[in-house]
């Protein structure tokens, strides 16, 4: 089998798992919500993630006699793990963080394109470096606090009140 990494990071799983990190979804309502996946293309990719435990049918039900299920992702298998990382070289990284990015890419071309740049400043709009100089021991109470924090805001469930915004996090030691 795949490892973790080479399963989440191509860019229709991506697609996939982003969307079932937003809601539970059945394959129609994936084939629409994404818009240019076929439908044979998305149940092969599902059944990929269905596969390696990423993601699961979180529930099944008759639709004019037909089964259809809910998918919904296992959201404590989504992280690498420590043994996952250790497990890559330094090639398949630089080949997963491209991936990654191009991902990011396309996702800040389809916001881009689709706004006025008068919008920018209201939608939250923002990308940039913020260095940190840190003890190990203050790394570990940030990281610690990260997580909580985003913990927090990632349990709210959609509302209309709410708008999806979607983080997007790099942590880059410098290696000294």
């Amino acid at each position: 089998m795949k490892n973790k990494a080479e399963i989440l990071l191509h860019p229709v799983r991506m697609r996939i798992v982003q969307a079932l990190l937003e809601e539970k979804l059945t394959v129609y309502q994936l084939v629409k919500k994404l818009g240019n996946v076929p439908q044979a293309t998305m149940y092969r990719q599902l059944s990929a993630l269905v596969d390696a435990g990423l993601v699961l049918v979180s529930e099944e039900r008759l639709v004019r006699g037909t089964p259809e299920k809910i998918y919904c992702v296992v959201d404590e298998h989504l992280q690498l793990s420590p043994q996952d990382i250790a497990a890559y070289s330094q090639d398949e990284h630089l080949r997963f963080f491209m991936v990654y990015n191009t991902h990011l890419l396309m996702e800040m071309q389809q916001y881009l394109l689709s706004r006025d740049v008068e919008n920018y400043i209201e939608d939250g709009f923002r990308y940039g470096i913020t260095p940190l100089h840190l003890s190990e021991e203050e790394k570990i109470e940030f990281f610690d606090r990260y997580r909580a924090l985003i913990g927090e805001f990632v349990s709210k469930k959609p509302s209309p009140d709410r708008k999806l915004i979607k983080l997007a996090t790099t942590f880059i030691p410098t290696g000294d």
